[in-house]
């Protein structure tokens, strides 16, 4: 006979998955998300890409003085660190973004009606065997939790992650992009002074007017203090949120699914007493 406080507490346990599988609000709070989260990391490429833009623009301009054999000197050469670490963090975002998506596809499938219907009949088929027949079918309670943890993990996974967001990732995140977008504005702003300083004074004299007045200044170092800094903050967030957490999200339910596969689980609810 089974006891009555575990047999309430089972079939509790089994109505509050079926409740949760069908909960609309559950999937719909993890897909918007998910889609914030993408277009955020959208608007943060698109911010990097014209920081790019911008200092590809400063570095096309090359001064040539005919000394001898002739020597070419890249005024923007200063900034190369700079650019390709932003090329390098475009890329992160873009392996970021590759994450999220690829959540987002899981998450679509997971909460598919087929998937849904499939788990409610493995919950009612799982809790009527353990019911009605006792020490039969013991694979059939493995498999029910196999398709719960299919069922809710991206769920729950996505649900920690933007609960890290409001804690500590969005303030961080949202400093460091207004940075950025501050050092893009100012970037352009020495873009386009230079050019006025060249168009006024002619190529020659211009040019270096621009190149004594814009490169290696205080003005200068600033603003690529500022984009490295908000760059590598946004290298860690974009890795620990979009890549690193869901890897060990992922690793730890290949784990659990291979523990309960092969018996090795917490004891599954005893048949009988």
């Amino acid at each position: 006979m089974k006891t009555q406080p575990l047999k309430l507490f089972v079939i509790g346990a089994a109505v509050a998955a079926l409740i949760l599988n069908w909960l609309p609000e559950l999937d719909a709070a993890a897909e918007h998300y998910l889609a914030e989260a993408i277009t955020d990391n959208l608007v943060i490429f698109a911010t990097a890409r014209s920081l790019n833009a911008i200092i590809s623009v400063i570095q096309s301009i090359e001064l040539s003085v005919s000394l001898g054999a002739g020597v070419a000197v890249n005024l923007g050469e200063v900034l190369d660190p700079l650019n390709d670490l932003i090329e390098r963090f475009s890329g992160f975002v873009l392996y970021g973004l590759a994450g999220l998506g690829l959540q987002k596809l899981v998450l679509v499938a997971t909460s598919s009606l087929i998937m849904k219907v499939i788990t409610s009949v493995a919950i009612i088929a799982g809790l009527l065997a353990w019911l009605m027949k006792p020490g039969q079918a013991e694979w059939l309670p493995r498999l029910v939790m196999l398709l719960l943890i299919v069922r809710f993990a991206f769920i729950v996974e996505v649900g920690m992650i933007a609960g890290l967001d409001k804690l500590y990732f969005d303030e961080q995140k949202a400093e460091a992009h207004s940075a950025l977008q501050l050092a893009q504005q100012s970037l352009a702003n020495l873009r386009d002074e230079y050019q006025e300083i060249v168009a006024n004074q002619g190529f020659i004299s211009g040019t270096w007017e621009a190149a004594g007045s814009l490169f290696g200044t205080d003005e200068q170092s600033g603003i690529t203090e500022i984009t490295a800094s908000a760059v590598v903050e946004l290298i860690v967030i974009t890795l620990v949120r979009g890549l690193l957490l869901p890897v060990l999200f992922i690793w730890l339910l290949v784990y659990l699914a291979g523990r309960i596969i092969n018996n090795q689980s917490t004891p599954v609810i005893p048949s009988g007493v």
